[in-house]
């Protein structure tokens, strides 16, 4: 099921589609249901690629049956998607193409070992404490020298 999961929302977000057909709604013609699973997408959506957006709505189709869990990393990835710059974009489809020109074994490998990168950040994520305040500036008279 992760697998799966996985594989879903690296192909919305890497793998340009290969289909001619550019007909794919605007955010205006979405579906309240839709709008309210791809919120993160708003700013960007009607500048997407529409091949992308098709990709997007697909995507949009499982959310319901995804766990709760499952749900908040989607919307979790596609903020942290939507604030990479154009070339981050382009930089992290090319590395996508290139593992997937990997033997299966190295491809393995790197998801395993940046699986356990993910969950180490997210468990220092939930344990770290919280920033501290900044310190108020020194407003004191100084004295006169």
């Amino acid at each position: 099921m992760a697998k799966a999961f996985y594989a879903v929302i690296l192909l919305c977000l890497l793998f340009p589609a290969f289909a001619a057909d550019t007909k794919a709604p605007t955010w205006a013609e979405l579906t309240p249901a839709q709008k309210e699973i791809l919120a993160p997408l708003e700013r960007d959506w009607n500048s997407m690629e529409p091949q992308r957006r098709k990709k997007w709505l697909k995507m949009a189709e499982h959310y319901p049956q995804m766990t709760p869990e499952q749900q908040q990393r989607v919307h979790s990835r596609m903020r942290e998607w939507v604030e990479l710059t154009p070339e981050q974009r382009k930089q992290a489809r090319e590395r996508y193409k290139k593992m997937e020109k990997l033997p299966p074994e190295k491809r393995q490998e790197i998801k395993r070992k940046w699986n356990q990168y993910q969950e180490e950040r997210d468990r220092e994520s939930r344990t770290a404490p919280p920033p501290a305040p900044p310190a108020a500036p020194n407003t004191a008279p100084q004295p006169a020298r």
